[in-house]
């Protein structure tokens, strides 16, 4: 069976499951080179269709991914400098009068108001996405909508499952049809969810909000709380006793739930009422030590109950790699897996599992993350003469490319790489990568600087040599969890913080890896076993080829455009050196 599942949304991304295996995976903003873009993935489809060699014809069935579907023009905000949602005058004057008396008297009012809106804004999402269906020659295909949270859990699960072990899938996000946290019991390769929280009690929720106080963008700069949270060490105590904890727990009545005293959706009000005035640090380190406490408690709590130690993880929370080290430690966890880049983007992968299920059909688990577009030597040469990159740059073609970047890499200085089929998700994985000398600082200040533009305290990630693992990463487990994806973090070793010192959390020396196999990538892994024999370094700094507030690029178009727009000198482009002269 040939399914495309489709997330439309914040960061909209396709996928293509044909007889049971994932082919494809890739997201609008790689192709219209817009950040978690929000448009109909139509680009996405038609790239993606071509790539693995499919018609629309073909398409038997179209899952979509989430129940509820909202019109384009609802995440407009996402793109508002300041997150400010555009209210037309009347909408604006209802909301000033649900905060004033009027709202305290009559609540029921403003209740009914808000489900009447959000009904016309899912007739229209539904209407919107049949015509979007339409124009992508996609109607008059079966349409199955998906449970969000099934997802999520079915993504973690079918997606990295290797056998049929008792297990618990956890999954944790802001919200989705009317979820926002869920864990389901696995056996026999079968799921049954066992809890449900609402929205109201979302600590992805609380932590967006928290982002937003901070006068960052939310759904995408939580990372940046993360990476700022270790700057303050002990200082978050006293703002996270008085401030966050009393707010939201676990269900006494119901550890599997949490409860909340606060609204999530309320949380930046109540902020603004009781922590204007205090440290931007503090409030990083009290909301991640929170969601840290809070989320292993919630495992320990499903463990205790059911004597599975065996988990999943799917949902936007556990992109933060510092709770997922936090569970990766427990003692109670005896085997951990974290979906990769498990925000909304993922869902097309459970959404596709699981209308394959329904059908009967069987599934398997994903290969590896390389599930984008990808471009043949004739094209890379095309676009080379077009673009007259040779009256520019020095342009070559070395006899061995990996060897020569990492003879570039050796001698210190900066390449992007671009490689094969792009890596589908948020992290680079080596194909659209920018690459340097780990061991050097000035590597971090050259790549920062003069390319990505980041803020100061966020961290650059290393690509390992599963054979130097254990070298660098402390109590490394591969039986316990794998970390091929940038999905959780290890404290660096002595020698860890010696070779990988721009390559890691200046605050707690933490890294957050891909540990590279050679079965995975067989073109990178000869690239940094070369540079290993040149350098006696096991590792190579990698960040995503992209500028900053781009997506990671997909395209040689977008690949020149970095190059271009920044102080990058090199640019593996496919078998070709492209250097600045």
């Amino acid at each position: 069976m040939t399914i495309l599942s489709i997330h439309t949304g914040h960061n909209s991304t396709v996928g293509l499951l044909d007889q049971g295996k994932l082919v494809g995976l890739l997201s609008e903003e790689k192709i219209n080179n817009i950040k978690n873009s929000a448009a109909f993935p139509k680009n996405a489809i038609t790239a993606l269709l071509d790539e693995c060699g499919i018609i629309p014809d073909q398409i038997e069935a179209i899952a979509i991914a989430g129940n509820e579907v909202f019109p384009s023009y609802c995440y407009d905000y996402l793109f508002h400098p300041k997150n400010k949602i555009n209210r037309t005058s009347l909408h604006s004057v209802a909301k000033s009068l649900e905060k004033g008396i009027l709202g305290s008297v009559m609540p029921g009012l403003f209740k009914m108001a808000r489900k009447n809106r959000k009904s016309d804004l899912l007739t229209e999402g539904r209407s919107e996405l049949a015509e979007h269906l339409n124009q992508s020659s996609l109607s008059g295909k079966p349409v199955i909508h998906i449970d969000h949270h099934q997802c999520h859990a079915y993504s973690a699960y079918y997606g990295l499952a290797q056998d049929d072990s008792p297990a618990l899938v956890f999954t944790a996000d802001g919200s989705g049809d009317q979820a926002c946290a869920t864990i389901w019991l696995a056996r026999d390769k079968k799921l049954q969810r066992i809890s449900r929280t609402p929205p109201s009690a979302s600590l992805g929720g609380i932590y967006t909000n928290t982002t937003r106080f901070l006068g960052m963008k939310i759904l995408e700069h939580e990372y940046k709380v993360m990476g700022l949270a270790p700057y303050c060490k002990d200082y978050h105590k006293e703002i996270y006793d008085r401030i966050f904890a009393p707010v939201i727990n676990l269900d006494p009545e119901n550890p599997l739930v949490f409860k909340s005293s606060v609204d999530a959706s309320s949380f930046y009000d109540y902020l603004v009422s009781c922590a204007v005035g205090e440290r931007f640090d503090n409030i990083a380190g009290a909301v991640q030590h929170l969601l840290e406490e809070r989320i292993t408690a919630w495992v320990r709590a499903a463990i205790k109950q059911t004597g599975i130690r065996n988990i999943y993880t799917g949902g936007g929370v556990f992109m933060n790699v510092k709770l997922n080290k936090r569970i990766q430690e427990m003692d109670e966890v005896e085997h951990a897996h974290f979906l990769p880049s498990c925000g909304d983007e993922s869902n097309p992968i459970g959404a596709a599992y699981a209308l394959a299920i329904q059908q009967g059909s069987p599934v398997k688990p994903l290969d590896n993350l390389y599930m984008g577009i990808s471009f043949k030597r004739s094209e890379l040469v095309k676009f080379i003469a077009d673009e007259r990159l040779d009256a520019r740059y020095a342009v070559s073609e070395p006899p061995d490319i990996e060897a020569a970047i990492a003879d570039l890499l050796a001698q210190s200085e900066v390449v992007a790489r671009f490689s094969g089929r792009c890596e589908w998700g948020a992290r680079s994985l080596g194909n659209r990568a920018i690459l340097a000398h780990p061991s050097h600082l000035e590597s971090f200040y050259t790549v920062n600087d003069l390319i990505k533009s980041r803020d100061f305290w966020m961290p650059f990630a290393p690509t390992v040599l599963d054979s130097h693992a254990d070298q660098y990463l402390e109590n490394y487990n591969p039986s316990k969890v794998l970390a091929p994806h940038m999905i959780t973090a290890f404290k660096a070793t002595t020698l860890g913080v010696e070779h990988l010192r721009a390559a890691m959390h200046q605050g707690d020396h933490t890294i957050r890896p891909q540990v590279l196999t050679e079965e995975a990538n067989p073109e990178y892994y000869a690239l940094l076993k070369a540079f290993h024999a040149k350098t006696g370094v096991g590792a190579v700094m990698n960040t995503s080829l992209n500028l900053h507030g781009y997506p990671l690029v997909a395209n040689p178009k977008q690949a020149l455009m970095t190059l271009e727009k920044s102080g990058l000198m090199h640019l593996a482009l496919g078998p070709f050196l492209i250097s600045k002269k």
